[in-house]
């Protein structure tokens, strides 16, 4: 990436239907998903019958009843599809799966606020707007842009009911309030959940597509960071 990251992170999000309450730090000791270790260092957030959340070294696990989600903010991101995998083949191959995600995150500082005003201007001009636009200031000190979501439906080549969600905001993680851009890339993957072997082919289209999905989404990351630089005319 043509501007490094402060904060950056994969996020693994399985849809489906679980038990939280079984998935605390000594259940992945046991079944051998993490290391030993993991049963007393753990810092455990709750464990609870509706919610649990913990984080060991590189994982911050998360699982609700409807979702199964697996983050790191530390390379390599493999990890989280590797420990997803296992969890889901090995251990337990038979709930049904619904979907998953791939979400690619970043926070990153530009060098002045004009170079993030740049970018934001780019994506979210105020002149179509009217008078009321224009009301927001050029440097964006009057207002702007807080969120903006860009949805690709039904990708090529893909199943229907997928889509790559492009989310983009001011970020409120980076020190200087002004220089902060945060994007995030969802890859969703949707699946038939009439078909019995659901679980499975979930399982094989994440380990098939991880890589060039996460390639994907930084070449989209990148290309909201080269609008930060000025454009020859």
């Amino acid at each position: 990436m043509r501007i490094e990251p402060e904060i950056g992170g994969v996020d693994v999000i399985m849809l489906g239907a679980f038990n939280p309450a079984i998935f605390t730090p000594a259940w992945f000791v046991l079944h051998d998903l993490l290391p030993e270790r993991a049963a007393d260092s753990a810092e455990v957030e709750l464990i609870h019958p509706q919610v649990t959340k913990f984080t060991f070294d590189w994982l911050h696990l998360q699982v609700r009843a409807e979702y199964f989600s697996a983050e790191t903010s530390q390379a390599p991101h493999v990890r989280v599809r590797d420990l997803v995998v296992r969890v889901f083949r090995e251990r337990l191959p038979h709930p049904p799966l619904k979907g998953f995600g791939i979400n690619r995150y970043v926070h990153f500082p530009v060098r002045s606020p004009a170079e993030r005003d740049r970018i934001i201007r780019t994506l979210a001009p105020v002149e179509p707007w009217g008078r009321w636009g224009l009301a927001l200031g050029p440097d964006g000190d009057h207002g702007g842009m807080t969120s903006l979501t860009m949805s690709q439906l039904d990708p090529p080549g893909r199943t229907a009911g997928d889509r790559i969600n492009v989310t983009m905001e001011p970020s409120t993680r980076i020190e200087d309030p002004r220089l902060g851009v945060y994007v995030c890339v969802n890859d969703h993957y949707s699946i038939d959940e009439t078909d019995p072997t659901t679980s499975a082919r979930s399982i094989g289209i994440l380990e098939e597509n991880f890589d060039a999905s996460l390639k994907r989404s930084d070449d989209i990351i990148d290309h909201v960071m080269s609008l930060a630089e000025e454009q020859e005319t």
